[in-house]
C-alpha cells in the first residue's frame, strides 16, 4: 500500500511542471486572443457604416448594393454571394465555410474556457502535497513555496477562463449578427433571380392563349 501511495505521490508532483507550462501557455494564448478581438472591433468599428448601408440596401431589396471594400470574413461572404447570382449550391456552401470559420474560432475559445480553471485547480492540489510533507516535518520554507505556487496557479486558471469566456460572449454576438445577413442576403438573391425568371413562362402561356384566342375567331 505504501509502495502504489509513493507512486500516486510521485506521478502527481511530476505533473506540476507541466500543468504550469500548459496554463502559461494558455495565458499567453488568451492574451493573443484579447488583442485580435480588440483588433476586430476596430475593424469592424470602421466599417460600421458601410455594413448599414449593405444592409439597408439588402432590407430595400435593391438590385445594387454599396461597393465592398475592405477585409474581413464578413466582407468577403457577402462578396462571393454576390457573385454568385442564382447559383444556390455556391451561395450555401460559402455561407457554410462562413459558418464553420466563425465555429471554430468561437470553440478553441470555448475550450479555454474549461481548460483554463481545471489547469488552475490541478496546479491548486498538486502542491498541497509537498506543502503538508513540509508542514509535517517543520518546513515552513518549503510549505509556503508550495503554497505559493498553489494560490498563484489557481488565479491565472481563473483568469485565464474568465477572460475566454468573455471573447466567447463578444465573438458568439458577432458572428450571429454576421451569419443572419449573409443568409439574409442569399435569401434576397434567390428570390430576386425567381423573380426575374417566372415572367417568362408566363408571358409565354398568354402568348399561347392569344393565338387560342384567334384560332377560334377565324373558325
Amino acid at each position: 500500500m505504501n509502495q502504489i501511495t509513493q507512486v500516486f505521490y510521485i506521478l502527481s508532483n511530476a505533473l506540476l511542471i507541466p500543468v504550469m507550462l500548459l496554463l502559461l501557455f494558455s495565458l499567453v494564448k488568451v492574451l493573443t486572443q484579447c488583442g485580435r478581438t480588440l483588433q476586430e472591433y476596430l475593424s469592424r468599428n470602421q466599417q460600421r457604416d458601410l455594413r448599414k448601408a449593405v444592409e439597408h440596401a439588402i432590407q430595400q431589396n435593391q438590385s445594387e448594393w454599396p461597393e465592398l471594400t475592405g477585409a474581413g470574413d464578413f466582407l468577403n461572404g457577402l462578396q462571393e454571394i454576390q457573385s454568385a447570382q442564382n447559383d444556390l449550391p455556391r451561395i450555401a456552401y460559402a455561407i457554410t465555410q462562413r459558418e464553420m470559420t466563425w465555429q471554430k474560432k468561437v470553440d478553441q475559445l470555448r475550450g479555454m474556457v474549461k481548460l483554463g480553471p481545471s489547469l488552475g485547480l490541478m496546479g491548486t492540489l498538486i502542491p498541497l502535497g509537498p506543502a503538508l510533507v513540509g508542514l509535517a516535518v517543520g518546513d515552513i520554507q518549503m510549505m509556503s513555496n508550495n503554497l505559493v505556487i498553489a494560490f498563484s496557479t489557481t488565479v491565472l486558471g481563473l483568469f485565464v477562463g474568465m477572460m475566454a469566456g468573455y471573447l466567447v460572449t463578444i465573438q458568439k454576438h458577432w458572428y450571429q449578427a454576421d451569419l443572419s445577413l449573409l443568409n439574409f442576403a442569399a435569401e434576397r438573391i434567390c428570390s430576386s433571380s425567381f423573380q426575374t425568371e417566372d415572367p417568362q413562362p408566363h408571358h409565354e402561356n398568354n402568348g399561347a392563349e392569344t393565338h387560342k384566342t384567334k384560332d377560334h375567331a377565324h373558325a
